[in-house]
């Protein structure tokens, strides 16, 4: 009985350990406005703070691009603001961090104006129709959808981590001769694409998704 009692509680001190530091009798305040990059307010954009997988608060923005919600206080240090995080309404997505070692853990956060840029839905797709072409390479050089920021009495953009340059590259093969690579661009914003046929020299062209849709097709 004595055994089982001392398993039963080391359980209990591991998931406490697990458990985030989540202050239920606290609350903070967590306000600003959502525009996009031609200052225009944007409604209905969720935004959640949160500790690793729990959702502490979420509230949408208002049709002027306003936002406040009051939610639990967290002195875990994987707090977390997260602004359109999926990337969805065809706008990118902002997560907020907290510098605590500038300001400690402030009651209120202030993020002023954040700006979301509008995204893009590229497909690419290669169509083979050539008998004497064997495979086809293609690499598409693109910038990441999501912006990181600091909070420290305002935002501070991360640079290493805001819009990233990114990729994305795949070669056909006997079983599919055509490919189909679909992604989440920032729209008006050119792609870099490169593709080499068999043993050629490389191409490499460049391509502005420019509506909510856009689709380039090779041919090889």
């Amino acid at each position: 009985m004595g055994k089982l009692f001392l398993v039963a509680s080391f359980i209990s001190l591991l998931m406490a350990d697990c458990e985030p530091n989540i202050e239920n009798d606290k609350r903070v305040i967590i306000k600003g406005e959502i525009v996009d990059s031609q200052a225009n307010p944007i409604q209905a954009i969720e935004v959640t703070s949160s500790v690793e997988e729990y959702v502490l608060g979420k509230t949408m923005s208002n049709a002027d691009g306003s936002f406040e919600m009051v939610a639990p206080e967290s002195y875990d240090q994987s707090f977390l603001i997260a602004i359109n995080v999926d990337a969805e309404n065809n706008y990118t997505s902002a997560k907020i961090y907290r510098d605590e070692d500038e300001i400690g853990r402030p009651k209120i956060y202030d993020l002023g104006v954040v700006t979301l840029r509008p995204t893009s839905n590229f497909t690419l797709t290669t169509t083979r129709n050539s008998t004497t072409s064997d495979h086809i390479n293609v690499q598409i050089n693109y910038l990441a959808t999501s912006c990181v920021y600091d909070f420290n009495n305002g935002l501070q953009e991360d640079p290493s981590q805001c819009y990233e340059e990114n990729y994305i590259s795949e070669t056909t093969n006997e079983i599919n001769s055509n490919l189909d690579l679909q992604l989440e661009v920032i729209r008006d914003i050119p792609l870099q694409i490169t593709y080499q046929i068999d043993e050629e020299p490389a191409t490499t062209i460049e391509v502005t998704p420019n509506q909510q849709n856009f689709m380039y097709e090779i041919f090889y």
